[in-house]
Order: structure tokens, then C-alpha cells, then sequence
């Protein structure tokens, strides 16, 4: 792992998907390539996936089902687990690549604590990427296995949210 960058961004707040683009962009800037896997957003439509895939070093695999929260019933919950393990098999084979110098998993604390994947072996595999890589992992409820291992840990709080007032998600303000 020296060497190697894990960033967290966690917490209740909005954001830490577009920050997670954010880094994406900048190792784009910087001649990197990139690989984004997106545990939860399944048609990428939305305008970071749209801006990344112009970008021939990135690329912007979408495995999701939509929100987990919603799988009540024993067929929903299948499908989004068996989504999660897809975008794990992905994930993991962009993690032992080592052209890929920046690896965005979106979201993935949801299927990690619905127990669609296994903590351990996310753990594991990160113990194991090569020195230089960068992975960031987002979502809400970061497991502390996962913060155990990280070189950073952001928090994101929501200090007030537009759509708790009414205002529907947008194009340019995709919330």
C-alpha cells in the first residue's frame, strides 16, 4: 500500500459523488487514466458520467439497480445484489490494473452494508493495489474497516438541502 492513495468520503451531506469526479477530472488533467464504478446508478445520464466518458483514459462503468433502499422483496434484493457483485468483479479488475492510475467506486458502502459484498475482500483488496494508485470510495456509512485502511476520511454533513425545500433534482444540479 505505500504509495498508494485511499480517500473516503462518507457522511449524511451531498457531494461526495462530484467531489469523487472532481479527482477524476483532475487525474484526467494530468494525462492519468481513470475507471469509475458506480454501485448504484444504473443509466448514466447524469452529467459527470456524460462529461467523463468524452475522455478516452476514462471509463465509466454503471452496475447498479437504483437505490438499494428500495429492494423490499426477496427477487428486487437478488437483483441489486447481483448487480454489486458485477460492479465488484469490475472493480476489482480495475484495482489489479495497473495502467489505471485512479479508481472512483461510487456508492459502494451500500452494497457493502447490505452484505451484497463481502467488507473483507474490499479490505483485501486494497491492502494489495499498487504504489501510485489512487481509490476513492463513497457513499453514506463508511464501514470502519474500510476508514481503518484509508490515508483520508472526509465527513460530509448536511448543513441544509435544497430538496428538502421543495426544489426537484435538475440538469446542472443533478442532487
Amino acid at each position: 500500500m505505500k504509495g498508494s492513495r485511499i480517500l473516503v468520503l462518507t457522511g449524511p451531506g451531498k457531494g461526495k459523488t462530484t467531489s469523487a469526479f472532481g479527482m477524476a477530472l483532475r487525474a484526467l488533467g494530468h494525462g492519468g487514466k481513470v475507471a469509475v464504478v458506480q454501485f448504484i446508478k444504473h443509466d448514466g445520464s447524469y452529467g459527470e458520467v456524460v462529461a467523463l466518458r468524452q475522455f478516452p483514459n476514462a471509463e465509466v462503468v454503471c452496475s447498479g439497480e437504483g437505490f438499494t433502499g428500495r429492494a423490499r422483496d426477496e427477487e428486487s434484493r437478488e437483483r441489486h445484489a447481483s448487480a454489486a457483485r458485477d460492479g465488484w468483479r469490475v472493480a476489482r479488475e480495475k484495482l489489479a490494473d495497473e495502467s489505471v492510475g485512479t479508481v472512483i467506486l461510487d456508492e459502494i458502502f451500500y452494497p457493502l452494508n447490505y452484505g451484497f459484498i463481502p467488507v473483507a475482500e474490499v479490505v483485501d483488496a486494497l491492502k494489495r493495489i499498487a504504489p501510485g494508485k489512487v481509490v476513492v470510495l463513497t457513499g453514506r456509512d463508511a464501514p470502519e474497516e474500510i476508514v481503518a485502511v484509508a490515508d483520508t476520511v472526509s465527513r460530509i454533513e448536511c448543513v441544509r438541502h435544497a430538496f428538502q425545500q421543495g426544489v426537484k433534482a435538475q440538469r446542472n444540479v443533478e442532487f
